[in-house]
């Protein structure tokens, strides 16, 4: 497989649609695709955003994930999913994963388990990377949300039964997310 050329089909703030042209075995064509680079590298580079997946661990009380209801536009309803959060120059995954709970949740972040290799969840839509960052947090006095205007986010702490009935129910769930409630459930526990 070749690629020809790229070009810049819009020129938007945070996601732009480019074209690439494509040889392969005596056939060219044209794809559509999504990204939030203004030039996207061949190969693809980077990570543009951090999902982080947040365990709160209190004294005598037991494990709890972290999980947000947001309004999400494109799809017009509320969609259960994890903090997440843009990139920006300079930061590493863990400075946007304490950044961003912070911001969508008022939580810290207490330790960073580990983060993933860089993932892509869309590959035929987006050269979109994400790392998904494993973490404790707790609560601390004087933490809020600092949303933005187009925020409508709901925290939401769940125990190990609130995960497995969130995973189970006819809901709007991010794929990702859903993955990761899913596991937790056939751990058996929030580990």
């Amino acid at each position: 497989m070749e690629i020809v050329k790229t070009e810049r089909r819009t020129r938007e703030r945070w996601l732009n649609l480019f074209a690439r042209t494509w040889r392969h075995n005596g056939h060219e064509g044209e794809w559509l695709f999504a990204s939030r680079k203004d030039d996207p590298p061949l190969p693809a580079t980077g990570i543009d955003a951090v999902i982080i997946v947040a365990v709160v661990r209190a004294p005598s009380q037991p494990p709890r994930l972290v999980v947000l209801k947001e309004f999400r536009v494109p799809v017009g309803d509320y969609v259960y999913a994890f903090p997440a959060g843009l990139t920006e120059e300079g930061e590493s995954p863990e400075d946007v994963a304490r950044r961003e709970l912070r911001e969508e949740t008022g939580l810290e972040v207490v330790e960073v388990k580990r983060v993933s290799p860089t993932l892509y969840s869309s590959a035929g839509l987006t050269d979109e990377a994400v790392a998904l960052a494993f973490v404790t947090a707790e609560a601390r006095a004087g933490g809020v949300q600092a949303l933005d205007h187009s925020e409508d986010i709901e925290v939401l702490l769940l125990d190990y039964q609130q995960v497995c009935d969130l995973c189970n129910a006819d809901v709007r769930v991010d794929a990702k997310a859903w993955a990761v409630l899913y596991l937790y459930q056939l751990l058996g526990a929030l580990v």
